[in-house]
């Protein structure tokens, strides 16, 4: 017994010396740091950057998507955050009764001391004895400064050398920084439970308020939290949390910071806990626009300021970024509550009894901006996941015939409106040497019109085109005009460029982007997410200020604008199962890639383009032919029900000549069978020589070889009629006598 209590002596006598040592190398410490003018080259622990960080705020905090509303107001939807949810906001924004409720209880000599309250730190020093109890339990030996370098620093090991460390570093810190600095920087950052970091985010979370909205009783009921997140917080130890929060109101009575009846008020007053705005805001699985425009941010701060995917990830959800998104909510909605349906999804993979039928649609307007966007059918149940729809290129098909093909063919005067072509196969089109390309409606109809040749899809055609404008300028055009990332060098083909049988392909928010410039009179705009993100600090960090660039001429964009309504309109349209959508026009392309293992509906509206892809995630053949029109049909009908009925945008740089129906050059002298054309200015078209001999009008008459294969039968597009009025029609040729009739087993959706 009496060796115990020998021992006991002379250990607290050790211990006692310990805390004599450290707060005399403290003291020490005072004279060396607290003024910096003095001895400028010393770097304490790192004090420096703690200054520059809380400076800066470069801490991890959370950032906001805002989406404006139905008044066009900008209005707060969602927040991304890492491990830390933190909302920054300015001490001039929180209550006085929330600062005092913090000094009260946890540093009620704040505003007296310069980062360390020795009396405080030394009586922890010797409550660390046995049997020994000088401070508080209700306060702790840390200032608010000391605590505010804990949470920029995460340095919480229990020992001596920490508590050293944390003395030196907030004498610094007091040394450089105003005393609001501090107070603002702590009151940022101070864990309050949940995940959540800074009484901005906890006034949003615990009531549902904005933090300048808190009551005494309510910031009282937050700053009780501090001692123990876990073991105070609000919701799931309520209780402990209120008998803390009188605690608090006490100390703030005590030390005069209420008055009487303020004091009173607040204890009596209920704590009533919202935290509603928890499900608005954090959302646990983002819907398909937000992982694009994830995707979208990052990859634009790695390519604007040079830096990794990591670090832009890292600032996307830790940099306390505002983004202004280009969503249109209700389009979303729209979109999501459709792919939803699984009626749309029925079909079963052969190869995979567990995978059905996938689609993907990507809706912008003609300024580039992504109002809606699905990456896949049913329930999304991961965050950045496989999205279809922006970053899973697939064979576009005959999609790729106007953008490959015919609009720079047009735009360099290769091809006009009113061209005649010849579809007939290219000798050695095929590796074997053997004639090419097949035509999907079984024969090879001679002269056609480019009109029917993009109403019926021919493939032999854009392959003739293609070859006469160049692989290099088709290829040139895709990847350095309409930024198509996926088409590879090996693409430099015939099959790749004219018909869409890439290696990889293209996706839909590439295809709706590159339709684009059929409805805004020729200008390419990158798809994007957003129009601004400012950083923490209000400053514009990304913006969409692009004015688009000019592709093609206005007129070509016309010219290609009434082409592809024909595709919609005319009698044996590919796509005129969708000609009922609206009391609106539409340009629109088909798209089918080999073996049906694809399908596409590009179409433009007056206010949108939707580019839907159909098909399996492996590919296999699709049973029902019109469902990619039908999904466009169904998406689009329902986004433009209450839209004000217009008319295309369209340039008028296009002029009407008479030209030659049977050449479809511009007339000659000695042509006698003309018409009325419409021709893109400033585009030199050449001029018929006249030598119209019986041979050539008899290019007139199609013949078709024998036997002639006919077509699988195929579902119709849609139950709509097959043939919808022409609205406003251009001129045509007159008597135009050249195509042949329509063949019975055509198929309007199965092109090559």
């Amino acid at each position: 017994m009496i060796m115990t209590n020998v021992l006991d002596k002379i250990f607290r006598f050790f211990c006692i010396l310990l805390s004599l040592l450290i707060i005399l190398s403290s003291i020490f410490m005072v004279f060396t740091i607290s003024k910096p003018t003095k001895f400028p080259e010393i770097k304490i622990f790192d004090c420096e950057d703690i200054v520059q960080n809380i400076k800066n705020m470069e801490m991890n905090m959370t950032s906001i998507i805002y989406v404006k509303n139905e008044s066009g107001e900008w209005v707060e939807s969602q927040r991304l955050h890492g491990e830390e949810n933190r909302i920054w906001v300015s001490i001039d924004k929180m209550p006085e009764h929330l600062l005092n409720a913090f000094i009260a209880i946890e540093d009620q000599h704040f505003y007296e001391h310069k980062g360390v309250d020795w009396k405080r730190t030394g009586a922890a020093f010797l409550n660390w004895l046995p049997h020994v109890e000088i401070l508080s339990g209700n306060q702790g030996g840390s200032t608010i400064t000391q605590q505010l370098i804990k949470n920029i620093t995460s340095d919480n090991e229990q020992n001596a050398s920490r508590k050293v460390r944390e003395i030196a570093r907030a004498l610094a810190l007091e040394a450089r920084l105003d005393k609001k600095v501090i107070l603002e920087a702590y009151l940022n950052t101070i864990s309050l439970g949940n995940g959540i970091c800074g009484v901005q985010v906890a006034a949003n979370y615990y009531f549902n308020k904005d933090v300048s909205e808190l009551t005494i009783s309510e910031a009282a009921s937050l700053a009780a939290i501090t001692k123990s997140p876990t073991a105070y917080n609000p919701i799931s130890e309520y209780e402990a949390n209120d008998k803390r929060r009188i605690l608090v109101l006490d100390f703030m009575y005590d030390q005069g910071k209420i008055t009487q009846k303020q004091y009173t008020d607040a204890k009596n007053s209920k704590i009533v806990i919202d935290n509603s705005q928890q499900g608005k805001f954090e959302i646990p699985i983002n819907d398909y626009f937000v992982d694009t425009m994830v995707e979208n941010v990052i990859n634009n701060l790695s390519e604007k300021y040079d830096c990794s995917i990591d670090t832009a990830t890292s600032l996307l959800y830790n940099g306390g970024l505002k983004i202004y998104s280009t969503v249109d909510t209700s389009i979303q909605e729209t979109m999501e509550s459709i792919y939803m349906e699984s009626k749309y999804f029925k079909q079963i993979s052969k190869k995979d009894k567990t995978k059905h039928i996938e689609s993907a649609m990507t809706i912008i307007d003609y300024q580039g901006h992504i109002v809606g966007v699905v990456g896949g059918s049913g329930e999304k149940t991961v965050n950045r996941g496989l999205n279809r729809a922006y970053n899973v290129p697939r064979q576009p098909g005959s999609t790729m015939k106007p953008i490959g093909v015919y609009a720079p063919a047009i735009d360099r005067g290769i091809i006009n409106y009113n061209s005649k072509l010849e579809d007939k196969p290219l000798e050695n089109y095929y590796p074997d040497g053997k004639k090419g390309p097949k035509e999907w409606y079984g024969y090879y109809a001679g002269s056609m019109t480019l009109i029917k040749a993009l109403e019926r899809s021919a493939n032999t055609i854009p392959c003739h085109v293609l070859k006469e404008l160049g692989i290099d300028i088709s290829y040139d055009f895709l990847t350095n005009k309409l930024n198509m990332k996926y088409i590879i060098d090996t693409d430099k083909n015939l099959s790749s460029l004219a018909l869409g049988g890439c290696v990889y392909g293209i996706t839909p928010t590439e295809s709706a982007a590159a339709y684009a410039i059929f409805g805004n009179n020729g200008k390419y705009y990158k798809p994007v997410t957003y129009y601004k993100v400012t950083n923490s600090k209000g400053e514009i960090i990304l913006q969409d200020d692009s004015e688009g660039e000019q592709v093609i001429k206005p007129g070509t964009a016309v010219v290609m604008n009434k082409l592809l309504q024909n595709v919609v309109y005319g009698s044996q349209g590919t796509g005129r199962g969708i000609g009922s959508y609206s009391k609106m026009k539409v340009y629109a392309k088909t798209g089918t890639s080999s073996e049906s293992n694809d399908l596409w509906m590009v179409a433009g509206t007056p206010y949108y383009v939707g580019s839907v892809w159909y098909g399996f995630d492996k590919q296999e053949e699709i049973d029902d032919q019109a469902a990619a029109a039908n999904m466009w049909k169904r998406v689009m009908t329902s986004v433009h029900k209450d839209l004000e009925v217009k008319e295309f945008d369209l340039s008028t740089e296009i002029e009407t000549k008479k030209y030659c129906q049977y050449t479809g050059k511009l007339a000659g002298k000695k042509c006698t069978w003309t018409g009325q054309g419409i021709f893109v200015v400033g585009v030199e078209v050449a001029t018929c020589d006249g030598k119209h001999t019986s041979s050539s009008s008899s290019d007139q008459t199609t013949t078709k070889p024998e036997p002639t294969p006919t077509p699988k039968p195929q579902p119709t597009p849609d139950p709509e009629p097959d043939v919808t009025p022409t609205p406003d029609p251009e001129p045509e040729p007159d008597g135009d006598t050249s195509e042949p009739p329509a063949d019975s087993g055509d198929n309007p959706e199965g092109e090559e």
